[in-house]
């Protein structure tokens, strides 16, 4: 189904998924109507399969595809992930830079196709699409991420296995749980305005995407 959008983005999972659509409602027109959806978005079951070798390629050579953006978290090595990105798709887009750019990567080939890479939470920082987010929790409910800082760190000191490298999530979703209703995935987050769909570090996100796609 997903063949017949000529704009098409690829994140890492459902989480990420809803969270583009539910943000980027806040800067374009878009239908609940996946039919209608201004992009089509795909989830890639990870950073890991979405750079596996041929998988970007393949979708790049899709014949209707005439714009593809991808959606993945750093982690610990934003550099190296977009090297990745880079080698897998030199073949197809040879001026690629050999650094993402601070604003997010848009490129064109002799074919005129497009090619887009927004790595999370920046660009350039370690981190995840939660880092991202917990910078879209309002002023005036600082109060309670600091207390879901404490209470995860207070589980961990308890046996909480969660890694290190995940401190921001375990605190995001404890954040979350203590909203009506509790558990709310970040799409739903931002859709009620428990996350803000328009916080600063969403302005540069939203511009990538709508040059991306000429929106």
């Amino acid at each position: 189904m997903a063949q017949r959008y000529p704009k098409r983005l690829i994140v890492e999972g459902s989480d990420d998924l809803h969270s583009v659509i539910s943000l980027m409602r806040a800067y374009i027109a878009w239908p609940q109507d996946p039919k209608l959806w201004p992009v089509f978005i795909e989830n890639g079951l990870g950073a890991e399969e979405i750079l596996a070798d041929g998988f970007l390629t393949a979708k790049v050579k899709v014949a209707e595809t005439q714009t593809l953006g991808v959606m993945f978290d750093a982690d610990t090595n934003p550099a190296g992930r977009y090297t990745r990105f880079r080698n897998r798709l030199l073949g197809l887009f040879p001026a690629l830079p050999e650094a993402l750019p601070q604003d997010g990567l848009v490129a064109e080939n002799d074919d005129h196709k497009r090619i887009g890479l927004w790595i999370m939470p920046d660009n350039q920082q370690a981190g995840d699409l939660e880092t991202f987010l917990r910078l879209m929790v309002p002023a005036d409910a600082e109060h309670l991420w600091q207390l879901s800082v404490r209470s995860a760190e207070d589980a961990r000191s308890i046996g909480a296995p969660y890694r290190d490298c995940h401190t921001t999530k375990a605190t995001m979703y404890t954040f979350l749980a203590w909203h009506d209703p509790p558990g709310q995935h970040p799409g739903m987050a931002i859709t009620k305005k428990v996350l803000d769909p328009t916080a600063r570090c969403t302005i540069p996100f939203a511009g990538w995407f709508r040059q991306l796609y000429q929106l």
